[in-house]
Parts: C-alpha cells; structure tokens; sequence
C-alpha cells in the first residue's frame, strides 16, 4: 500500500502561486486600479462640466488630475501610475486648450501645452517604480513566509509520521521480545512440573509468553476436544467448549499438528468464529495431541509474526515437557529453603539458551555458561543421570532462582551440566565457579569429585563496549 506524501499539493501550489506573485508585484494591472482610476477621471470631467469653464481646470495649479496620477502610482505602482498619467492627459486634452499667445512659437506653445503630461508620466514612472519595488519586497517576504510555514508543517508532519512508526515499533519489539524474567520464570514453569500437572501449567505460560486477553486450554476427551480451562472468559458460554470429532478442525488438528492463524486464508475457514489462533501440543516422542490451546482474544499489535514464532516455541516446550516428565519428576529436589528446582531438559537446550543470548544482547545483560564434565573423556550415558541429579541437588544452594541447570547428554566434551546465569559480572562468575568448585571436590563420589567446572561469557556488555 503506498504511503501518503508528507506535503500536501495544494500546499505546494500555495507556495508556488506566492513565488510568482514576488515576480510580477506591481508590473500587473489590477481591476480595482482600472475602476479607481475610471471613477477618479469621471469626478474630474464632471466637476469641469458643472462648476469649471470647460478647460478642464487648465489654470488652477497645482492642477487636480496631480491627485490621480500620485495616488495610482504610490497605490498600484508602475504600470497603474503610467496609465494615469496617460489617462489624465486624454482628460486634460480633451477640453478647451487655451490660446496660442503672440509671443510663443510653435514650440514653446507645445512645450506649454505638454510640460504637465510629461511630468505626470515621470512622476507616475518615479512613484510607481518605488512603489513596485515594495510591492516585490512585500511578495518575496509573503513567499518566504509560506515556504518557511510549509517547511514547519512538513516538519511537524515528518515527526508525527517518525513518532507514529517508532511507537509502532517499540509495541511490536514489545510484543516480539518478551523480559528475561518472564523466559525464565516460562521455563521453569513447565520444567519442574509433574506429569499430572503439565497440562494445569499451560495456563500461566501462555499467559506470561503470549500475553492473550481469552483462550482456552482443550484436552481429548471420547473422541473430541473438551474445554478443560477458560481464561479471561466473561460468560462460561462465551465461546464453544467442544471442538467435535466429526470436524475438520478436528481432523486437521490431530493430522497435519500445526499452528492455525487466523490471517492465513485456509485457516480461517477451519477456526471459524471462535479462534484466532489454535496451537497443538503434542508428546515430542510419541507425536500425540495431548492438549489445544485456542487463542480466541488478543490485541491487534500483537497478530504479527512474532506471535507464531512464540506459539512455536510454547508448543517445544510443552511437548518437551510431556515426554521429559518423568525425567523432571526424577530429577526434582526440595532446597534447603523450600523452594523446588529442576534440571531443563536437554533437548530445549539449542534453542532456549539461543532464545536467552537474543534477549540478554538485546537488553544489555550479561550471560555466562558454567559447563561441568569431565574433559579427559566422555560420562557414561547410565551414569549421567545419576550424577547429574546428585550435582544439582549440591548446587542448589549456591545458585539463584533465575539461574538455569540444564541437563546434557555427556557427549559434547563430557559435558553433563551447563548452567547460564544471568545478569551475573566476571567477579561474581569467579566466586559462584569457586563455591561450585568446592562442592565437587568435597562430595564422597569419585565420578562427581573428578568433574572440572569451565567459564564461557555468552554475552558480556562490558567486553562488547571495550571493544567497540
């Protein structure tokens, strides 16, 4: 869709009608100069028919027709001046001249006769020149003001349009990125929940990752998709509770398992009225849908793509959680201050910490990786559970609520454990790798004694600003 130009065309002519009324000031003949002057010379002609003897006043000095030829020049300038002149001159003409004396040549009686005339059109050429000199000055400052207030006007324009698209901008980038906390706090959600659980979990992370005004969570239920949760529902009949198994939502939902958006056309036809958006989650392992969620009310600013980049990765999440379940149950502890910890999965590593490196560059916080393993060969794939539990539970103390263990398989380097922590400068890094350090070498088990602990800045502003 094409853009609206910034300056307005009839604001564009204005300007330049002003221009070229700078370069004809006071050279044009205006129609109230031609109707002053018109009236003017017809008074004069009157008066002279009733109280004058015919001569059109020739005697009388300074001679009335003066009064039209000044106040035609200094009105209207040149061109309205010289015509004055002449007019006057056509007046004064145009009764009785006097008589030739006997002591005048002919010369001298036409240079008697003209000398008025003459002055008149040197005065209406004098004034008039004065006069249109203004007018030109008077114009060219008129032009300049109308350019000067469409500059402004473009400006203001320029600004409110700059402004409109950053407020546009920073709603998507606010609708794009989420804060690091709330990523945080998403994950750990679904990761340290049981099995029962999981599905009881979705309602706080998509409210916290997708932010919709109203949807529901659907589960299978003989055959159909059953409303298990409603949020943000003003009635309890607000929107179907059923999707039926003999639909071809249904049918689409448990074959093709993929998003459905309202702003693609083939979808729209399947999510009819109800639905904006609907998002399967299904076993990672087993590929089963064990749950739907239907985004029936958003805010227009956030039906963008970013949106389905998010249900993407709310769904990974989900499905990881489902099938890592019982892992996580295993691998679930209580710390000392009540609070309970888990280990993040391993498959959700690639992406996750991938997701955390965007946002903490993109918020200028700085992200560190503590990988423990052993580096002279690879854990034993039996025993790494084992020993990744028992590391965690070690250092469940030393680590805060917003640091994240995740679980690896061993095989990169014999790393078991990979911790990101976040907001956390180089001194602080040194200190926590210290205390995990001790934790290792202090435990009764060789495998876990043998362990080394190794610092990698993700991300750290501080480098960043150095080397720019």
């Amino acid at each position: 869709m094409a853009r609206t130009g910034i300056i307005d065309e009839q604001e564009r002519k204005n300007v330049e009608a002003a221009r070229q009324s700078a370069s004809s000031a006071g050279s044009d003949l205006r129609l109230s100069a031609l109707i002053e002057l018109a009236v003017l010379v017809g008074i004069f002609v009157l008066a002279d028919y009733a109280f004058g003897a015919g001569n059109r006043f020739w005697d009388i000095a300074p001679h009335p027709l003066w009064a039209v030829v000044i106040v035609l020049s200094v009105q209207y300038g040149t061109s309205a001046g010289l015509l004055a002149a002449i007019a006057c001159s056509i007046a004064l003409f145009s009764g009785h001249l006097p008589q030739q004396n006997v002591d005048q040549d002919y010369y001298d009686y036409l240079l008697f006769l003209g000398w008025r005339p003459i002055l008149w059109m040197l005065t209406g050429l004098f004034l008039g020149e004065l006069r249109r000199r203004q007018l030109v000055q008077n114009a060219e400052l008129k032009a300049q003001v109308a350019e000067t207030e469409l500059r402004e006007e473009t400006l203001a324009k320029a600004y409110a349009s700059t402004m409109e698209r950053v407020n546009f901008l920073e709603r998507q980038i606010a609708t794009q990125a989420q804060t690091v906390l709330t990523v945080f706090r998403a994950a750990q959600n679904v990761e340290r929940l049981e099995v029962g659980d999981v599905i009881t979990g979705i309602e706080s992370l998509v409210t916290e990752v997708l932010a919709p005004a109203k949807f529901s969570v659907f589960v299978p239920s003989r055959n159909n998709l059953d409303a298990l949760v409603s949020h943000g529902w003003e009635k309890p009949n607000e929107f179907s509770r059923q999707i039926t198994g003999d639909s071809n939502l249904y049918a689409s939902l448990m074959t093709e398992q993929r998003i459905l958006m309202v702003t693609r056309q083939d979808d729209a036809a399947l999510l009819g009225k109800d639905a904006i958006v609907i998002i399967p989650v299904q076993n990672s392992t087993t590929n089963e849908v064990l749950a739907v969620i239907r985004i029936e009310e958003i805010d227009f600013d956030k039906l963008n793509s970013s949106l389905l980049i998010n249900a993407n990765l709310v769904r990974q999440w989900l499905s990881n959680a489902f099938a890592k379940a019982e892992t996580y149950e295993n691998s679930a502890w209580i710390t000392e201050d009540g609070d309970r910890r888990s280990v993040v999965s391993s498959q959700l590593w690639p992406s996750l910490s991938e997701w955390l490196f965007q946002v903490c560059r993109r918020n200028k916080l700085s992200l560190w990786q503590l990988d423990v393993g052993n580096q002279e060969g690879s854990v034993r794939t039996e025993d790494a559970l084992h020993v990744t539990d028992q590391v965690a539970r070690g250092f469940s103390r030393e680590l805060r609520n917003t640091d994240l263990v995740f679980q690896r398989d061993g095989r990169d380097s014999g790393t078991i454990i990979s911790i990101l922590l976040l907001g956390t400068d180089r001194k602080g890094i040194e200190i926590v790798s210290g205390k995990l350090e001790n934790i290792l070498r202090g435990n009764s088990d060789p495998t876990i004694r043998d362990l080394t602990i190794t610092q990698r800045p993700i991300f750290d502003p501080a480098e960043e600003k150095t080397a720019s």
